[in-house]
């Protein structure tokens, strides 16, 4: 057997694996339960700009925005057309995957490697994305939609030679990425740089000339729908906790470090070629961008997705090079390849092991047990705080309340403390659904130290406030609901 048939089998069987774990995401799309708590939140936006009304001001004075707008436009748009704009937004991720992993190996094609060094990039970026960020493929959210644009403007870039048609073409598709999800920098900071140091003259220019025409048009047009409150909502301080920083990069490190051992070794001790090089200053770049921001409060592995996809790109070319050194035995690449999906393989049984339990009936019990809260919901008059801001909309809900945001304002000084705590006070909720619990349990024993949940969408105080003005009804899949004592 010649050196390419134990790699060529082992990179198809890894596709193949990629596919099936792909195909979840891409199955459950039509799921009428909230898949992410990102959904709802959204989905409202979405809904909103449809309206013409502002995604910004116009959402109201207890829901925050801090993200740019054309996901919503783009979504909302596609929502019209599919009739549902949760529904439009996971259609639109898994697209969005599907383009990252095929940009991933143009990126390795371009620089040399074969068809079975691309499709193994592609894989292995589908296989991580697929086992590890499962909550977000597939999901009502413009975080993939996003780096899907991106990743899409650097294969364009590294595909041929960088001409004027070409170069803008990039600066297009960077524009939009950017105005989906302003925190994506890694991949623009690295083709920008390679383009003004290494580009060619009407190329070039014609980057930079249409970036920058693109980012006054985007501003002017912004500044001339929104104003101020644009700015005001996007440069809104969060609470930044460097330990919990540190805990999820150890954990995310712990779940991609085969692919990132694999391709950082590769680019730090062998010499790059020039798309070596940026692959190299994206995947470095990427990591110390997602450590920094790793401590911000709702921030998840999708902070370091850019690492995710630049391992994989880094994966493909480290075959490219084993595979063509001579005096190597002929299971190197093959072996490869393996090693950089251990993590993968290590977790196949627990993600078949899912789409089995839901085959056999979990999904369909999922469904039911959502309608049925939507059905609860939807019987009790007035308003509702909705930590489902989904299971609001489903339930035809005003969504009045984002309580994430809320909390953040609160802690941040741009509302009062207590704010939502008195309204509560006050009974002016029929119905509060809530699914996180309390930051620090009250039963927990003296002088125990206990690592606080991810996430926590209400205050200690607004827990205290349920306590005292509110009673336990009704315990559903999305969480628990209480109702007013007088009610």
């Amino acid at each position: 057997m010649t050196r390419a048939g134990p790699y060529r089998i082992t990179v198809v069987l890894l596709a193949g694996l990629a596919v099936v774990m792909f195909a979840y995401p891409c199955l459950r799309v039509g799921a009428a339960f909230e898949i992410d708590y990102n959904e709802g939140w959204n989905a409202y936006l979405q809904g909103l700009v449809m309206t013409g009304a502002s995604p910004y001001a116009g959402a109201g004075a207890l829901f925050f925005n801090n993200y740019p707008p054309l996901s919503f436009y783009l979504i909302g748009l596609a929502g019209l057309v599919v009739g549902d704009p949760v529904l439009a937004g996971r259609l639109l991720s898994v697209l969005a995957v599907a383009v990252i992993a095929a940009s991933s190996g143009v990126v390795v094609r371009a620089n040399g490697g074969s068809r079975t060094d691309a499709t193994l990039a592609a894989a292995t970026c589908a296989a991580l994305f697929s086992a590890f960020a499962t909550d977000y493929v597939g999901v009502d959210d413009p975080q993939l939609l996003a780096q899907g644009f991106l990743c899409a403007g650097f294969a364009v870039y590294v595909s041929g030679k960088g001409g004027p048609a070409r170069m803008a073409a990039v600066a297009v598709l960077f524009a939009l990425g950017l105005l989906c999800k302003h925190n994506v920098l890694a991949l623009p900071l690295v083709v920008t740089v390679h383009a003004l140091w290494r580009g060619r003259g009407a190329g070039r220019w014609t980057f930079l000339a249409v970036g920058l025409a693109l980012a006054a048009a985007a501003a002017a047009v912004i500044a001339a729908l929104f104003g101020v409150d644009f700015v005001h909502r996007l440069l809104a301080p969060r609470i930044y906790d460097a330990t919990r920083g540190f805990l999820l990069t150890m954990e995310v490190l712990g779940h991609i470090q085969a692919p990132l051992a694999v391709a950082g070794l590769f680019l730090l001790l062998v010499r790059r070629s020039a798309i070596g090089t940026m692959v190299a200053a994206y995947l470095v770049g990427s990591l110390l961008l997602g450590m920094g921001f790793s401590g911000g409060a709702g921030v998840d592995i999708n902070i370091f997705f850019d690492t995710m996809i630049a391992a994989a790109m880094g994966v493909g070319l480290t075959a490219t090079w084993l595979r063509t050194r001579p005096g190597l035995a002929a299971m190197a690449p093959a072996a490869l390849a393996v090693l950089a999906n251990m993590g993968v393989l290590l977790l196949t049984p627990q993600v078949l092991g899912r789409m089995v339990v839901d085959a056999l009936g979990e999904y369909a019990e999922r469904e039911e047990l959502f309608r049925a809260d939507v059905a609860y919901l939807s019987r009790i008059p007035g308003p509702a705080v909705c930590e489902s801001m989904l299971l609001c909309m489903r339930a035809g809900k005003a969504v009045t309340v984002d309580p994430y945001n809320v909390l953040q304002a609160s802690l941040t000084g741009r509302l009062p403390p207590r704010q939502l705590e008195d309204m509560l006070a006050r009974r002016e909720f029929p119905v509060v659904q809530i699914s996180s619990s309390r930051e620090h349990p009250l039963d927990e024993a003296p002088g125990l130290q206990v690592i606080p949940p991810r996430f926590v969408n209400f205050s200690d105080g607004v827990f205290d406030e349920l306590a005292r003005s509110y009673t336990l009804e009704r315990v559903g899949l999305s969480g628990r609901f209480y109702r007013p004592k007088d009610s």
